[in-house]
């Protein structure tokens, strides 16, 4: 049975963050730029805010109609998203939005763990002795953000910072095969990783491993950088983890793709 995205238990900023992309396509369809790309953006956009969840199938022609596009251009982007991990394509049903399983997801963690923390030691190495270079304020000002995201409990600017904040840092670190991998399974984990944050505290315990890991790095101590990101990112799947403990066995996403009305 249909219904509108912001039932299910999914907040008023997440369906507004998923209207965000939408506007976004519309403003990149009036700029002329590649359409494919841009619907494939608005649908990762309602993926990842939450408004089209785990299991939720990808309706063509409401899509089509949301987004001021054909059907062709929304099953493309379905297509692409398949190849990306976060829609599922079932031969004559169509196509829904991922599930992503517990065991799956905690391995992800740990492989992003090692990842994540060798793009901050090539970071502090690259930033060392360039603290004020522009990477180095850009960093400053994602982690401000977040400490006022904190104190104002503001969930959804915390989240969107805080995945701003580790994209920053493997995408200035240099190397761009390790960011490739990296993005490609942190993308999956936006699926599920709000949770992580719902918790009491946990946005505030988040942001002072990040003050630690940014201090590492502005330093140019590259193995304290490590440690801490390393250490960052296992802490992290431990709150994913606790929080799924918390809200019971209903907290894990069904394998059972469902109706989702875009």
């Amino acid at each position: 049975m249909s219904h509108r995205p912001a039932a299910g238990g999914r907040s008023g900023d997440e369906t507004r963050e998923g209207a965000s992309g939408v506007s976004a396509l519309r403003d990149r369809i009036a700029a002329r730029q590649p359409l494919g790309r841009s619907v494939k953006a608005a649908l990762e956009a309602l993926i990842e805010s939450g408004a089209l969840p785990p299991g939720a199938r990808l309706n063509e022609v409401a899509l089509a109609a949301r987004l001021g596009v054909s059907r062709g251009p929304v099953r493309e982007a379905a297509r692409a998203l398949e190849k990306d991990g976060l829609v599922t394509v079932i031969l004559n049903r169509g196509a829904f939005v991922r599930t992503l399983g517990l065991e799956e997801a905690a391995q992800i963690y740990e492989l992003n763990a090692v990842l994540f923390g060798h793009a901050a030691a090539l970071l502090a190495e690259r930033l060392s002795g360039r603290a004020g270079a522009p990477e180095a304020a850009t960093l400053r000002e994602t982690v401000a953000r977040m400490d006022r995201a904190v104190e104002q409990g503001a969930l959804e600017a915390f989240f969107a910072d805080n995945a701003l904040f580790h994209r920053q840092i493997v995408e200035f670190c240099g190397n761009q095969p390790l960011r490739a991998v990296y993005l490609e399974h942190t993308r999956k984990l936006l699926l599920l990783r709000r949770r992580s944050f719902d918790a009491a505290g946990n946005m505030r315990a988040a942001n002072a491993e990040h003050h630690r890991l940014l201090a590492s790095i502005l330093a140019g101590a590259a193995e304290p950088a490590r440690r801490h990101a390393e250490a960052h990112t296992r802490a992290g799947r431990a709150r994913f983890l606790a929080a799924i403990a918390q809200g019971g066995a209903a907290a894990e996403p069904s394998d059972t793709p469902h109706e989702q009305a875009p």
